[in-house]
């Protein structure tokens, strides 16, 4: 799921590629000791919460695997 958040981070769509950038640097930031498991897993659900998301991003399948993604890696730790 890391190398789908890694490729949505060239998405066209700039909410799917901003999201997916802040994705990985929230779990950078979480590897690092930056901030705690609670903090990690409530930025990155913030990340998809599907009222924002679908305002911003109109293609089902992209913002279907940005939410997968950032569940899974959410999940990881």
């Amino acid at each position: 799921m890391l190398d789908q958040l890694q490729a949505l981070t060239g998405s066209p769509d700039p909410a799917i590629s901003e999201r997916a950038n802040m994705a990985l640097s929230f779990l950078q930031q979480y590897q690092n000791g930056q901030m705690s498991e609670s903090e990690y897993k409530e930025l990155m659900l913030d990340l998809v919460r599907t009222d924002r998301l679908d305002e911003e991003c109109s293609d089902l399948e992209t913002k279907t695997m940005l939410v997968t993604a950032v569940y899974a890696v959410a999940q990881v730790v």
